[in-house]
């Protein structure tokens, strides 16, 4: 039976072993607690990488609280994607991290490994980029819920976050003018501090911030102007071709923490071609400190982290 815990939901993936009804059965004799019962009847979809789930018992509900590591993270598993099943990388990239160490997390999600650096860990100070406007709002509520207090957070891209980061205060925001991601910041109640545009559109009267501004603020100023002891790039399908972006980031001798899917039999092979890739066309040299596996997805095929360290020319 393949399914995950997140607080007091269930949720079953496909293919199924068995009939819905005996899942339900199993699940409720196992886990007494359990309130919700979810079927994932989608892989991750864009933008957010969120599934698609049918309620199969239970209350109709998909907000939850889930604990791990005497860590509280409040989420909406059907707006925000959360993986209760990388608890103990999580904690493994937390215990890593040294004293004073100023630390980026993309893809930061509901602020979860931001929360487990600062907690587990000395860090000066963390930085958080997310796109999902209801999973930042999630994430600043977990700060919050765990008395976290060094964790910047960000909403947008990537892309547009990283080169301007250090001109940013925390809660601000960089948006491109798209309505149905407006909207979905609207929708999420999320309140920006600045807030960043490319262009005007009345529709951003609706959003919550304190002040709206323009990206041309900030286009003439050196880019990539904040560096990083240590960057953490969960996003397994696609995290590579952020590098561009990371590397200008990172400090010499600083630590990426690089996710990846591989097949088992070509794990070393290709994370080595990765990185020779990228280091001869971004410029730069690299040690490879540890290849691990940190989750099976499918039979044969895993999660991989790869932890590098930067040796910048």
């Amino acid at each position: 039976m393949s399914y995950d815990i997140v607080g007091d939901i269930a949720i079953i993936k496909k293919p199924l072993k068995y009939n819905e009804e005996e899942y339900v059965k199993r699940i409720l004799e196992k886990h007494k607690f359990i309130r919700t019962i979810l079927l994932q009847e989608t892989d991750v979809l864009p933008p957010y990488r969120i599934p698609k789930y049918r309620i199969l018992y239970g209350e109709n509900k998909t907000e939850t609280i889930n604990i791990e590591y005497g860590l509280k993270f409040k989420v909406d598993v059907s707006r925000c994607y959360y993986s209760p099943r990388l608890s103990n990388e999580r904690y493994r990239i937390a215990k890593q991290v040294k004293e004073n160490e100023e630390v980026l997390v993309m893809f930061s999600g509901v602020n979860v490994y931001p929360i487990y650096i600062a907690k587990y860990s000395e860090a000066k100070m963390v930085y958080s980029i997310e796109l999902n406007p209801f999973a930042v709002k999630y994430g600043l509520e977990n700060l919050r819920i765990n008395k976290v207090n060094n964790v910047i957070t960000f909403l947008g891209d990537v892309r547009d976050i990283s080169k301007y980061i250090g001109y940013l205060e925390d809660r601000d925001g960089i948006i491109k003018n798209d309505k149905e991601y407006i909207r979905d910041i609207i929708d999420s109640g999320l309140e920006i501090n600045n807030l960043y545009i490319y262009e005007y559109d009345e529709i951003i009267e609706n959003i919550k911030y304190k002040k709206l501004r323009y990206i041309s603020e900030l286009e003439n100023l050196e880019k990539f102007n904040k560096k990083f002891d240590r960057i953490i790039m969960p996003l397994p399908k696609e995290s590579h071709t952020f590098l561009e972006y990371a590397i200008p980031l990172i400090k010499n001798n600083g630590i990426i923490h690089l996710y990846q899917f591989f097949e088992e039999e070509k794990i070393k092979e290709k994370a080595i071609y990765l990185l020779e890739k990228y280091s001869s066309e971004l410029n730069f040299k690299y040690e490879i400190l540890n290849i691990l596996k940190v989750g099976d997805i499918a039979p044969g095929n895993y999660r991989v982290c790869i932890d590098f360290k930067v040796i910048k020319n």
